[in-house]
Formats: structure tokens, C-alpha cells, sequence
């Protein structure tokens, strides 16, 4: 007969959580007394399935499957004896495998928060291109303009009585749009934070001027 979780930690399919928290805690610390090749192996498949039976959502799942996979006694079709022999290792081998949902989730985010700041930049960029066209089309309109009436368009004269700019425009930069966002970052939890010491005092003032019954007394002689 194929072992499930329970007979691995040694209670009842309908034994409460309690029990089976203990169940688990001593048989891992008896294997920790006796030692041996295979008790390490043993500890992790029964921290494994306290993993699943000591979720209430988990274990409901788990018992169903094995509500599931039992077969009609009578309709239950022969097992191979290496099938029989080989089912409890390769058990052990899926409950021995190592969890990395931390890593999966985080590597998930990442790659959100990867996309997003290429979107962004992307978009940035795009802005950019689109006024330095608009405005290689109005120096396009100018030149037109000036060489068939002779003179600059009205708008250029005005610019031109303008002193003119010393610097011109830097380039898109995604260090310098990297290092102010960053720059506004830290100036929202710096605000954040003055206002959370300013309703911490208040607090403080309040609950102290409800627990002292002489406050008021105090008040009215300072006024």
C-alpha cells in the first residue's frame, strides 16, 4: 500500500492540526537522535508535509486527491511491483525538492518592474523626438518664410530682440531621470514621515491631556 503524508507522520486522516504538529515535532526530534543516512532525508519529507498539512487550504486539497485517487476495490486494476516499489522514492525525491516561491515571485516582479521603466523611458524618449521635430519643422517654416518675403517671420523678430539663450537643451539623460525620481522618492518619505511625527505628537498631547485632570486647571491659570 502506497504511504500518503499521514502515514509518513504517524496520525489519522482525521487528526486536528495540534496533532499532527506534535506528531511531526517528535518523530523529527528522534531522527535527530538516531542519525543515519536516511534521516535527514526523512526529516525534510515530514517538514514537507507539515508544510501542506498544517495549511487548512493545502490539507483540504491534499484530502481531496486522496478522496480521488482511491479506486473501486472491486475495479482495481493490478500494480506493477516496480511501480509499487519505485512509487514511495520518487515520492520522497517531489518532497525532497526544493521551494523557491520567493525567488519566483521576486524574478516576476522584477521583470514587471523592468518593463515598466523601459515603457517609461521609452515614452520619455519618444516625447523628446517628437518637440525637437516640432521644432525643426517651425525653423523649416521660418527659412520659407524668410526667403520668400526677405525678412524673418514676425515671431523670429521678437526672438531675436531676446538675448539668446546661453545653454541650450541637454539631451534626454536616463541617469539624470533615474536620480530625480529618486530625489522625489525620498522627498515624499521625508514628508511622509514629518507628517507621521506631527500626528504622533498630537497624540501624545491629547492622551496626556486626558489623563492628567489638572491640565485644565493649569491652562486657565496660564491664561
Amino acid at each position: 500500500m502506497k504511504k500518503n503524508l499521514y502515514d509518513l507522520v504517524g496520525v489519522p486522516p482525521q487528526a486536528p492540526r495540534e496533532m499532527i504538529g506534535a506528531a511531526c515535532k517528535r518523530r523529527i526530534a528522534k531522527l535527530e537522535r538516531e542519525g543515519g543516512e536516511g534521516a535527514q532525508a526523512e526529516i525534510y519529507a515530514i517538514r514537507e508535509a507539515w508544510s501542506i498539512l498544517g495549511d487548512a487550504g493545502l490539507r483540504a486539497g491534499y484530502d481531496a486527491s486522496l478522496a480521488t485517487a482511491k479506486p473501486d476495490a472491486a475495479a482495481a486494476p493490478a500494480v506493477d511491483p516496480m511501480v509499487a516499489h519505485l512509487a514511495p522514492a520518487m515520492l520522497a525525491t517531489e518532497l525532497l525538492k526544493p521551494r523557491h516561491l520567493w525567488s519566483e515571485r521576486w524574478e516576476r516582479w522584477r521583470k514587471l518592474v523592468f518593463v515598466m521603466l523601459f515603457v517609461g523611458l521609452f515614452a520619455l524618449s519618444a516625447a523628446w523626438n517628437q518637440g525637437n521635430r516640432t521644432a525643426k519643422q517651425k525653423m523649416l517654416e521660418a527659412a520659407e518664410y524668410e526667403a520668400e518675403h526677405g525678412e524673418p517671420p514676425p515671431a523670429r523678430k521678437a526672438e531675436a530682440a531676446k538675448p539668446a539663450a546661453a545653454a541650450t537643451e541637454e539631451p534626454f539623460s536616463a541617469e539624470k531621470f533615474e536620480r530625480e525620481l529618486k530625489e522625489r522618492e525620498a522627498a515624499i518619505q521625508e514628508q511622509v514621515a514629518k507628517d507621521q511625527t506631527a500626528k504622533e505628537d498630537e497624540f501624545r498631547e491629547k492622551l496626556q491631556r486626558e489623563n492628567d485632570p489638572y491640565a485644565s486647571r493649569r491652562r486657565m491659570r496660564t491664561r
